[in-house]
């Protein structure tokens, strides 16, 4: 099959790398990860989610990138291409869908009702292909708010060199974050202004395309990324008390166990590792014959967790060594740790913000553009426009979205009208914001059904045996060869392809995607929608 974006293509295996990388890693590292360890018992939530990122996050990405490899297309063509557009499963499924909507009516839910309902109707029109417009779609919601978080990171950069972040305190913090979080008065103009310029940054990386943009781009920011936080890790293991923030974030707990704790590790891995979105199913598709998909998994995968842990270093130290509590939630960043860098001695505050807020504007930037990448690759292939007219569209639409959100995080006081539309969709039930509108919609419903739909379809639909034979391209065999002889060092015969080995990592895998992933990822969601509560 022809590659749709033979004109796109990586120039190695390395930007792949570096660019897969960057969609990776983001403000889930550096802004979600460590606020989550702080509420989830802090060393043993690290250590779940190291064996859930191996569990699904290998499992899964090497699926979505064999299957965008093997189909050269963008998400929509990828999911239509290589299957029948229906078949009885496909019926069953829409079937499955359409009964769980009446369900969710019948015992109040219309909210989660309709969004099934609408999902279950387009499955039974289109098909799987019903999978691949709503990785487009997904991408939008997300870069809508993603670029809003941009924008106060590119605001606390300004605000820090100008001296107004020089707060103490909590308290401090909060006169600070309060007029950004509810976009009041005049700042309503500056937290705008702050989206827009961090959405136009993401604009002129993606027109340059995939080499001169995307993968130029990540070769310079990933590096300054990681050497930012490295700067910032010595920082804090200078300060006194600073190995109480390292035992907390590094030594296991198993009294905090807990089943919310397992399932927010799911959730983590599953949204820092860019999995349902299509991202990697689009880089997939860039992605030349010659690579080895295995490794180039393996290595994203390598990069980002080494990222999370980095941030984890840099950050809880600080935390400890200035008497805060590392349970302090999101508020952790914009909140906890200027405060923390502030009363650093030596009036060195100012300078350490900067830095911290640098890190935090490169790594929202470099998720940002990828995220652009899958609904611009849609309006490419499935509407025939240029790929400048698509990024503009996409970034337009994400910017406009974008202002909404802006003005209605934490309320609807600026959107009174919209507020009170939604309330009547919600039967008086309206989350709280626009934003959380939007975050419900994808995170808690759309982004864990469509990581759901992805292992079944390349586990059962399109067949894990199809999935490995074009994993194996590239692969030297390593997928072929026996466990046991890959511990001891040893290779199989005749290019690791000897059948007689039958625990195998390629065996693994597919077990992984058909079995684990599917359950615990249907795990993760019943308990974001509250049909079960761990």
């Amino acid at each position: 099959m022809e590659h749709e974006h033979n004109k796109n293509n990586w120039s190695s295996q390395l930007g792949f790398l570096l660019a897969a990388a960057g969609s990776s890693i983001g403000l889930g590292n550096i802004w979600r990860f460590p606020y989550m360890t702080g509420t989830n018992g802090g060393g043993i939530f690290v250590l779940i989610y190291f064996l859930v990122v191996l569990l699904i996050g290998v499992p899964l990405m090497m699926a979505e990138i064999s299957l965008g490899r093997a189909a050269g297309a963008n998400p929509v063509r990828a999911f239509a291409h290589l299957t029948p557009a229906k078949s009885g499963f496909t019926v069953f499924t829409a079937s499955m869908l359409l009964l769980g909507a009446l369900f969710m009516l019948l015992t109040g839910n219309p909210a989660g009702a309709l969004i099934v309902g609408l999902i279950g109707a387009l499955f039974l029109a289109c098909g799987w292909k019903t999978v691949g417009f709503f990785c487009g779609l997904v991408p939008i919601i997300l870069l809508s708010y993603y670029g809003v978080i941009g924008g106060w990171t590119l605001v606390y950069i300004v605000d820090s060199i100008r001296g107004v972040n020089g707060f103490t305190t909590i308290e401090g913090a909060e006169k600070v974050m309060q007029p950004i979080l509810h976009a009041t008065g005049h700042w309503k103009w500056i937290v705008i202004g702050g989206q827009l310029a961090f959405m136009a940054a993401c604009l002129g990386i993606s027109l340059a395309g995939v080499q001169k943009g995307i993968e130029r781009w990540s070769k310079v920011l990933m590096p300054l990324l990681f050497i930012l936080m490295c700067v910032l890790i010595v920082r804090g293991l200078t300060l006194p008390g600073a190995m109480k923030g390292i035992r907390f974030f590094l030594e296991p707990d198993v009294s905090k166990i807990t089943g919310g704790s397992v399932i927010a590790a799911v959730g983590q891995a599953f949204f820092t590792l860019s999995l349902g979105m299509g991202i990697m199913l689009t880089y997939g598709s860039y992605l030349d014959r010659k690579s080895d998909i295995t490794k180039a998994t393996l290595g994203v995968i390598g990069l980002d967790t080494l990222a999370a842990v980095m941030a984890g270093i840099a950050i809880f130290p600080a935390v400890f060594a200035m008497g805060f509590a590392p349970s302090s939630g999101p508020d952790l960043t914009f909140k906890v740790l200027p405060a923390a860098f502030n009363m650093i001695p030596g009036g060195m505050g100012v300078i350490w913000n900067v830095l911290f807020f640098l890190m935090l504007a490169i790594a929202a930037l470099t998720s940002a553009i990828s995220l652009i990448e899958p609904p611009a690759s849609i309006l490419v292939g499935e509407f025939r426009m240029s790929r400048k007219a698509a990024v503009l569209l996409v970034v337009l639409v994400c910017s406009v979205l974008g202002v909404f959100c802006a003005l209605s995080m934490a309320d609807w006081i600026n959107l009174p009208a919209i507020g009170r539309a939604v309330g009547k969709i919600w039967y008086g039930k309206a989350p709280g914001s626009f934003f959380e509108m939007l975050d419900s919609f994808c995170c808690n419903w759309i982004l864990p059904m469509l990581g759901l739909a992805t292992t079944i379809y390349v586990g059962w639909v399109w067949g894990s045996r199809y999935a490995l034979k074009e994993l194996r391209e590239g692969s030297s065999g390593f997928l072929d060869n026996s466990i046991w002889l890959l511990l001891a060092g040893f290779k199989a015969k005749d290019g690791g392809k000897d059948r007689r080995y039958l625990l195998t990592p390629g065996i693994l895998w597919g077990v992984a995607l058909r079995w684990i992933c599917p359950l615990l990822v249907l795990l993760a969601f019943f308990n974001c929608i509250g049909i079960i509560k761990f």
